[in-house]
Order: C-alpha cells, then structure tokens, then sequence
C-alpha cells in the first residue's frame, strides 16, 4: 500500500462516526455492501485528484464497481442525507449566504449548496438558502439586498447584516463591524475548490456535480469533528 496515496483516507475515529448512517451496514434492511470505507475512501481520492475513474488505483477496488456505487449513492441521496446527519447538530449564529464561479466559519462550513447557471443573479436563489435554518445573523453583500431576502430573514428572527443597494430611497442600517467577518464565507469556496474535481468541475452532469460538492462538504465537515 503506498502511504502517500492514502494518507488522507478516513481516520478510525471519523468512520465510528459515518458507518451506522451508511446504506447496507450490518442489521439495516437488505443486503451488507462490501467494505463502504474503502469505498468512500476511493470517491475521496477521485475528487481530490480530479482523475478520471478509470485511473482509480488498483488498492481501492475496481473503479467500475466503485463508479456505479457513486452513482447509486447519488441518485438516492445518500451523499446528501449524510451531509445533513453531520450538520443536524451545527451552530448557525452565523449564517452566510454567497455565490461562486466553478468552471464547465478562516473556517467557514458549508450549510446548503444550490447549483445554477452562471447567468442566475446571486440573490435568485437566496431564499432558499436560509429557509428552514435556525441563526441570529445573516451576513450576505449587496447583491442579496432585496425586499424578499430581507423580510424572510427578519422573519426567522434574524438579524440582517447586508449591505442596502446605494439605489434604495431610504439606506437600511447595519453592522458594519459584523460584516467584516463576511471573509468567512469566501474561505469556504476556497476550502471546496482546494479539490481539484470541485474546482474544475469534471463531472459530465449536474447530478454528479452537485454529489461530488455534497462529498466535498462532507470531508470538511468530517475534518473538524
């Protein structure tokens, strides 16, 4: 085995943590899949490394199988029910909402991730990015001022540090010490980009690609348990 190639597979203590959550795992329904660590630890590498499955070593198992097992994670939402279970317990104080360019708390944790096209205004999908979470703040730029955004958030009770459009007839305050904590969510698109199949988007269909950013959330949430 090559210790380089595998040092960053999953330590004993975080896999405690994901095995009971894991489809096929001994005492759930139907049938015991074939060692889900490895598994995991192969979607990891092809992530990390932006390779091509077929180029997936020998030591994580055939990359076909391991190929097919992604994509029937995927199609189940196994990657995302897994992500929710490690965030289920989270302190939202802060919640930062922002957009990103891919082609085709410094920690910030990932929440929620909505993939549009790249012509989508930022604040189009906002509301849905803060429905349902439970914080004291939420920190966005300017291009998320809009009436809807702002009377959701104060609607949930929080408090909404965003900067108001210079065009509003009556400029909304904020705290502006708050807001210089917005970095915050700039470093968490770069931790996601820091694997190469994120940033470079790879993958051949959307489904994939928002699997392969669930997966990514979930090894930087698994990183600081």
């Amino acid at each position: 085995m090559d210790t380089a190639q595998h040092c960053h597979d999953i330590p004993e203590h975080v896999w405690e943590l994901l095995e009971p959550h894991l489809p096929g795992w001994k005492g759930s329904w139907g049938g015991k899949a074939r060692d889900n660590r490895q598994f995991i630890n192969a979607v990891f590498w092809i992530l990390r490394t932006g390779a091509p499955w077929r180029d997936l070593p020998p030591s994580y198992g055939d990359w076909k199988n391991a190929h097919r097992r992604f994509c029937r994670w995927r199609d189940k939402g196994v990657w995302e029910s897994l992500l929710a279970c490690l965030i289920d317990e989270a302190d939202h104080e802060w919640l930062m909402i922002d957009a990103s360019h891919v082609k085709t708390h410094t920690h910030g944790t990932q929440v929620r991730v909505f993939v549009t096209e790249g012509s989508r205004a930022d604040c189009a999908k906002a509301s849905g990015l803060i429905e349902g979470i439970d914080a004291q703040c939420l920190l966005a730029d300017r291009g998320c001022d809009t009436n809807g955004i702002v009377e959701r958030a104060e609607g949930a009770g929080m408090q909404v540090v965003i900067p108001p459009e210079k065009n509003r007839k009556v400029l909304r305050p904020y705290d502006e010490h708050l807001y210089r904590h917005r970095h915050l969510v700039e470093n968490a698109f770069m931790h996601l980009k820091r694997w190469r199949g994120i940033a470079t988007r790879y993958a051949k269909n959307l489904a994939s690609f928002v699997a392969a950013v669930q997966i990514r959330c979930i090894a930087l949430w698994i990183a600081i348990l």
